[in-house]
């Protein structure tokens, strides 16, 4: 027996006829779907050859007919996003899948006597289940959780849950069979590099050009998110040059902060010519927010920029139904201090650790150049592990002390064999892309799905992504600039002039809210009452690292705000006791 159940936010073809759950021609399968295909309408062609018969205008139609003609295979022709269940009636099994980077979600749950799977696009949806048996934590994931602040695909907080990996499939039979697989994923060892210098930029901004053009599909309004930085402007630029006009942008501003973009996105907004939305938000007006952050995070998420990626979602969708975004340009080409940090003295790695602390310590007194302080970290994984976990190994031990060495055979970030430069510059891309970025993904999806808001992302289009992988790492990383050539890419449009040199990130100034208008929340939240799991915190060491923050003698942000997520979800899914 299979139950499929579907809530539709129309953006292809409005009509009844895109409903789901949808039933093939023949009614041999069943189809749920969450998310775009772009390149739907060339599929539809080749499947009318095929003689399928279409009696909608929506790309779910196109995947459900394709996957019934050509069976899993077909998952590989798709370049879009996307979580979806396919019910092949006659054979009795349910395929699940999800997108190439992973930027729409899909969740599991096993009965553990083998009688069955749940699924969904939302992790509260398994804490109930028919087969019941209640929703434990998993200990183990939640170590992960603690050191790097969001839970990693493929794995699930809840005892017998998961995640369908980016890219990955899972084909469900009767009995309980249980198969999976990848139908797509980032080589495992480093491509050729044979795309250079002008070559290479032409590539880059011919693919992006079609990767904008298929997401512009929409039969209902569309616009834009516009930072002050370099990825959102150039999305915008290129939007903004294959529309007539009255594009829509769309900005978050923090007046009097340092990291504040709201000037920045307008002087791009008046360069390019679009409507521009800016709303500013302070610590008293986001205080007001933090209902809705309980509200749109269906698992805890240590990211605290959901503050303003909600706020920048509901502004939105006054307007809009549909977004472009910026998200994947910094993992792709090498956008932050990380790969940078580890590739500008790549060839020193091969030196032994004490030859390298050496070489950082003689830098830092003026002989033999400065080096990079990556190279004070055991090998490039722990490097990335530390830099991605702003909670210590003493503090974990301290806040958890039964927390006892991880998931065991699961390492985020496991390094190459060798460590030559074009080796370190594909783990770093891996890193980025199966790390960071896939808590960045889950945070747009919970805020702007909260909003009913679809964001599309065109630098995680199939096309950049595979042509990225061409482009040469140090090209990218020139002069120190970072992802170069998309900053080349944005001059052609605003002028060199015009764009920001500092990598800001979007974010709040979330250590002095903590300090100020939001503590109360902290002490209502972490010292009201029983913390979840139950005995696994002592509160004791948290009230001394809560001190620390309050006195300013440390900034403990990212731990709080990753104990509070926790804590909000519990209480709102899992029934913990609140104040």
């Amino acid at each position: 027996m299979c139950h499929l159940v579907f809530r539709r936010l129309a953006i292809v073809d409005l009509s009844e006829a895109g409903h789901q759950p949808m039933v093939s021609h023949d009614e041999g399968s069943v189809l749920v779907f969450n998310g775009e295909v772009y390149n739907f309408r060339e599929l539809r062609v080749e499947l009318e050859r095929e003689g399928r018969v279409f009696r909608s205008g929506t790309d779910t139609e196109v995947v459900l007919e394709g996957l019934q003609t050509w069976g899993r295979g077909f998952l590989g022709r798709l370049n879009g996003m996307f979580g979806l269940a396919w019910y092949d009636r006659r054979a009795r099994t349910v395929l699940l899948a999800r997108d190439h980077a992973g930027i729409k979600p899909l969740y599991w749950r096993r009965d553990p006597a083998g009688g069955g799977v749940a699924f969904s696009s939302q992790l509260n949806c398994l804490v109930t289940v028919p087969w019941g048996g209640g929703a434990e934590v998993d200990a183990e994931v939640l170590e992960v959780y603690l050191r790097w602040h969001h839970v990693p695909p493929a794995l699930g907080l809840l005892r017998n849950t998961g995640q369908v990996a980016p890219g990955g499939w899972i084909e469900v039979g009767p009995g309980g069979a249980w198969r999976e697989g990848r139908w797509w994923s980032l080589p495992d060892e480093a491509p050729e590099s044979d795309l250079h210098g002008e070559e290479a930029l032409e590539g880059l901004g011919a693919v992006l050009d079609r990767a904008v053009r298929r997401q512009r599909i929409a039969d209902v309004p569309l616009g834009v998110y516009l930072s002050g930085g370099v990825d959102s402007p150039l999305v915008t630029a290129v939007a903004r040059r294959q529309t007539d006009g009255g594009l829509r942008a769309f900005t978050i501003g923090n007046p009097g902060w340092g990291q504040d973009e709201g000037a920045m996105a307008a002087a791009y907004a008046a360069r390019l010519d679009v409507t521009h939305r800016l709303t500013e938000i302070r610590g008293e007006d986001a205080l007001a927010v933090l209902g809705e952050v309980r509200e749109a995070s269906y698992e805890p998420l240590g990211d605290f920029s959901i503050v303003p990626t909600l706020l920048v979602s509901r502004l939105a969708r006054t307007e809009v139904t549909v977004v472009l975004s910026g998200d994947g340009g910094d993992e792709l080409f090498f956008g932050y201090e990380r790969p940078w940090s580890l590739l500008r003295h790549a060839g020193d790695w091969r030196w032994p650790g004490w030859v390298r602390r050496c070489l950082y310590g003689a830098g830092k007194i003026g002989l033999l150049g400065r080096r990079s302080g990556s190279l004070l970290a055991p090998s490039p994984g722990a490097y990335y592990s530390g830099v991605n976990s702003r909670l210590s190994e003493a503090w974990l031990r301290r806040l958890a002390p039964d927390l006892r060495g991880g998931l065991k055979g699961f390492d985020l970030y496991a390094e190459p064999a060798t460590r030559g430069i074009r080796d370190l510059a594909h783990f770093s891309r891996r890193a980025e892309y199966y790390g960071q970025m896939q808590r960045c993904l889950k945070k747009v999806d919970m805020a702007s799905m909260h909003n009913s808001l679809e964001v599309r992302v065109p630098l995680l289009d199939r096309e950049v992504v595979e042509l990225s992988l061409r482009l040469d790492p140090m090209e990218c990383l020139r002069g120190g600039e970072r992802k170069a050539p998309l900053r080349d890419l944005l001059a052609r449009e605003v002028g060199e002039e015009l764009i920001s040199r500092r990598k800001m990130g979007f974010s709040v100034p979330l250590a002095g809210w903590l300090r100020g208008p939001w503590k109360g929340v902290v002490e209502d939240t972490l010292f009201g009452g029983k913390l979840m799991p139950s005995g696994m915190f002592d509160v004791r060491e948290l009230r001394t690292l809560w001190n620390e923050h309050l006195e300013g003698r440390a900034d403990h942000k990212w731990t709080l705000w990753t104990l509070l997520s926790l804590q909000w979800w519990a209480q709102r899914w899992l029934g913990a006791p609140s104040r």
